[in-house]
């Protein structure tokens, strides 16, 4: 994704400091590896990829970008199963499970960890922008049918 317009720039700086907020990634957190996790061309992939979702997921109701992605929330918990799959198959390929002398050593065994934070939030997520893409294709079918989905799509 080329990002053209200014406005797209800043708003994609934006949602990507949003989302280092949400997955809680920074050096101060992360005191075991005292380094973000993920670095910003992985969030940007991320918030891609959670783009891309939303245009493939049927009703397709045209294109939308990252300046017209209608949820804040839809958004970032898109982004955040993006990356905790990229993650959970980083961890689960370079796992280690070493014995020598009576001692184990255990590395990188936090996959399952991912994976169950992932499909928690791929639960929530799949319902949320189902109820969300009927409530807007019933508004554009019928000239405009109000709802309490008009609302949360605020601007961020």
């Amino acid at each position: 994704m080329t990002l053209q317009d200014p406005q797209s720039t800043v708003r994609m700086e934006k949602a990507k400091r949003y989302l280092r907020l949400f997955m809680l990634d920074t050096p101060a957190l992360n005191r075991l590896i005292r380094k973000e996790e993920s670095d910003d061309e992985l969030f940007t992939f991320a918030i891609e990829m959670a783009i891309s979702d939303w245009n493939t997921t049927t009703p397709v109701m045209g294109r939308t970008d990252i300046g017209s992605y209608p949820s804040l929330y839809l958004l970032m918990h898109a982004a955040a199963i993006q990356l905790l799959k990229s993650q959970g198959l980083y961890q689960a390929r370079n796992e280690l499970n070493y014995s020598a002398g009576g001692s184990s050593f255990l590395r990188a065994n936090k996959s399952n960890y991912y994976m169950q934070w992932m499909v928690n939030f791929a639960n929530e997520y799949e319902a949320k922008k189902r109820n969300l893409k009927i409530q807007q294709n019933i508004g554009r079918g019928w000239g405009g049918v109000n709802s309490e989905y008009d609302r949360i799509g605020y601007s961020w």
